[in-house]
């Protein structure tokens, strides 16, 4: 399998693009053909990854602009199913930073979903972005096969360029596992049959740093127990809220054998970028 990526304009390509969208997330979450072309040709850029001329990967961003500051919104990727786990999305990416670097930018920002372990392995340990900002229900509630009945809460990712944190991670440096296992997990969890039950604590971080817990499965929890999956969801939402509130980070993922992984977040102020 030899698959190429590159950056595209053309509008067939687009329509290819689209088509993958809506396989992936459904009819309701799809960036239109010519929303992307008028991107690509004011300042945005969408890169596309072929597998003998069809179009098995992509992703997509706009131009935005902070406090004077401008940047890149990646608003959407997409992997077809039978490519997952391959590495294509971190090619995607490091594709996408290579352009935005050569085109000026210093920094590429986008959400993801809390709950989804594999998107934070991805964006946190491999990328080496952090976020520190918890969005509650960014989009609504979608009612869509990937959210459910689900509030969309979302982190926003912050991906510093230029950051010793992202060259270290996209060189392949592994994250510091025997640091991170030495810090406290913010709350517990139990086993309710096949799922983690999270177990609520009053206080926040007494520390510098801490973990939170976040369940592998959480796909198939949405399935057979979308109560528990909420009932994650708004602990998540509780505990994150008010760490970010209070100055920290969420710096990585620690993947663990157990059925759940932990974030870890280190106080903004403090911790080496």
């Amino acid at each position: 399998m030899t698959i190429v990526c590159e950056i595209v304009k053309e509008v067939e390509t687009m329509n290819q693009i689209v088509r993958l969208q809506k396989e992936v997330w459904g009819t309701d979450a799809v960036t239109s053909m010519p929303q992307m072309i008028a991107a690509v040709h004011h300042g945005g850029v969408v890169i596309a990854a072929f597998d003998d001329g069809k179009v098995v990967g992509f992703c997509y961003g706009f131009p935005g602009v902070k406090d004077g500051a401008a940047y890149i919104v990646s608003h959407m990727m997409a992997i077809h199913p039978d490519y997952r786990d391959s590495g294509l999305g971190q090619r995607l990416k490091e594709l996408q930073r290579s352009w935005a670097l050569a085109s000026g930018y210093d920094k590429v920002v986008w959400t993801f979903d809390p709950l989804e372990t594999r998107n934070a392995n991805l964006n946190l340990n491999k990328l080496g972005g952090t976020a520190k900002v918890y969005i509650e229900n960014y989009y609504g509630e979608l009612d869509d096969p990937s959210n459910g009945s689900m509030p969309t809460d979302r982190f926003l990712v912050e991906w510093e360029l230029r950051s010793p944190r992202c060259e270290n991670a996209i060189s392949g440096k592994t994250p510091d596992v025997p640091r991170w296992s030495t810090y406290a997990s913010l709350f517990d969890w139990e086993l309710e049959g096949e799922f983690p039950r999270p177990v609520a604590a009053s206080s926040g971080p007494t520390s510098d740093a801490c973990l939170v817990p976040v369940p592998k499965a959480i796909r198939d929890m949405k399935t057979k127990n979308p109560e528990l999956a909420k009932l994650w969801r708004f602990e998540l939402r509780r505990q994150l809220t008010r760490s970010l509130a209070d100055g920290y980070c969420v710096v990585g993922l620690w993947r663990t054998e157990q059925p759940v992984h932990y974030y870890v977040l280190e106080h903004a102020e403090r911790f080496v970028r």
